[in-house]
């Protein structure tokens, strides 16, 4: 968490001067869904993301544009998942979930309809997840799997729609994927909130 962070504050200091002396479109979302993502024994919760962009664009035409990230998504243990690994269908599991946080820099490319608009993105991600200690409870026994702290420096990608309500504010829904490239850690989802422009 502490390296997540440092690095938000890093990018947070590097985007806001150059939106700011440019005088471009600046902006922030955040949004929410189911989350999804982690390792190969957890399943999704919930997740939280929010988000500082930067635009060169009209209300209608193509446009671009740069964002920086900051997301947690909340993970519990996969208990199918944990089955199928011990070949034990009455395995009950205490604990094994965890928190997954991401950050990270996007370009964003888009067209504007008016009060419509379409995008997709893609950059860069770092990802790092804290695993909870579990204990795995089968016939005859239990077994207990320790903490564990993944990270994984990745892509990410996806596409979006957003509805504007008011000249300065709009709804916004998203599919994203990110990481996989390392085989650590995965992450989709679908996401949905609120985005607005000063």
């Amino acid at each position: 968490m502490r390296r997540i962070a440092l690095l938000a504050a890093v990018l947070s200091g590097a985007l806001v001067p150059c939106a700011a002396a440019a005088q471009h479109a600046r902006g922030a979302f955040v949004m929410g869904g189911r989350g999804g993502g982690g390792t190969e024994l957890l399943d999704p919760r919930f997740s939280v993301d929010a988000g500082y962009t930067i635009e060169a664009a009209g209300r209608r035409g193509p446009y671009v544009g740069g964002r920086y990230t900051l997301g947690m998504h909340r993970l519990r243990a996969d208990q199918q998942a944990l089955r199928e690994r011990y070949g034990d269908a009455t395995i009950t599991v205490e604990g094994g979930g965890g928190t997954l946080y991401d950050t990270g820099v996007e370009i964003e490319i888009g067209y504007g309809l008016g009060v419509v608009r379409v995008y997709g993105f893609t950059g860069m991600h770092y990802y790092q997840q804290y695993q909870e200690p579990a204990t795995i409870h089968f016939r005859g026994g239990h077994v207990q799997l320790g903490s564990s702290r993944p990270e994984s420096i990745s892509g990410a990608r996806g596409y979006g729609v957003n509805l504007r309500l008011t000249r300065t504010g709009a709804v916004v829904a998203e599919h994203y994927r990110g990481g996989g490239q390392d085989g650590i850690i995965r992450i989709s989802g679908t996401r949905f909130g609120l985005r607005w422009a000063w």
